[in-house]
């Protein structure tokens, strides 16, 4: 199974980057996934101008990353909480590619947020996004509320938390099993 974590915030001080690396060294050492965290701050795509197959001239960069997207089993969106919403970064890349790139594959939403709430009304927008891409939104979230709380230089602290995320990771990985499965029954 190979699940991309998409790490959507591409501000300098950033807490949703630790929990998507959290959540990809749990993923890989715990539980034996190939989960590979893709840093949207490092990918640098640009305002959507073109979609990928339409783009005259995709840079190659573009392209690796699409490649990575139609790899993929599944998918766990990794995003702050913004004015309500998920980020920008997220949506601007789901954008650039097409539908392919997310048709019935599990999509798993985590948000993370500086304030009690934990990003609850950004998860809840992010199902509908998972939905309108043609995917699965997985029906559990992983909410993080008040994530300076529950990190120490970067590093997971919060032993409650830290079970919250490995209940997540379980449930996320039974369902994608579960598409996964049924997605090669079709073939």
């Amino acid at each position: 199974m190979k699940i991309l974590i998409l790490s959507s915030s591409v501000r300098e001080k950033r807490n949703t980057h630790m929990v998507a690396t959290a959540i990809g060294q749990r993923m890989r050492e715990k539980y034996g996934i190939d989960a590979e965290v893709v840093d949207l701050k490092e990918e640098a795509l640009p305002h959507l101008h073109w979609l990928y197959k339409a783009h005259p001239e995709p840079p190659e960069s573009m392209g690796k990353l699409f490649d990575r997207f139609m790899d993929c089993d599944g998918y766990i969106f990794v995003s702050p909480e913004h004015n309500g919403s998920y980020s920008a970064a997220l949506k601007n890349v789901v954008d650039h590619f097409p539908k392919d790139a997310y048709l019935k594959k599990p999509i798993g939403i985590s948000t993370v947020s500086t304030g009690g709430m934990g990003g609850m009304r950004a998860a809840l927008q992010m199902q509908l996004l998972v939905l309108a891409l043609k995917g699965f939104p997985m029906p559990e979230m992983l909410l993080t509320p008040n994530v300076t709380s529950k990190f120490e230089n970067g590093e997971l602290a919060d032993e409650d938390f830290e079970n919250t995320m490995d209940r997540y990771i379980e449930n996320y990985i039974w369902y994608a099993n579960a598409l996964i499965e049924k997605r090669i029954a079709e073939k």
